[in-house]
């Protein structure tokens, strides 16, 4: 009986290799867009200007009372 020999599979080694530097610099631009994003004006005028907040008062007012006796045995 001829014994079985395992043929070497090539590795995918470089594919997660290539795969990993390729998602590695996506990020490294994707930052270097967002530290280097020049803002519009509009957009700088707005984080300038104060925001007013709108004062709300409920239009009604509800009282939660709990009451509970405590058991004899003890």
């Amino acid at each position: 009986m001829k014994a079985y020999e395992f043929t070497q599979v090539p590795s995918n080694a470089a594919v997660t290799t290539a795969v990993t530097f390729l998602v590695s610099a996506w990020f490294v631009l994707a930052g270097g867009a967002i530290l280097t994003d020049q803002h519009s004006e509009g957009t700088l005028e707005m984080a300038k200007t104060p925001t007013s907040h709108a004062q709300v008062t409920p239009d009604a007012h509800f009282q939660i009372v709990v009451e509970a006796r405590r058991s004899s045995a003890s």
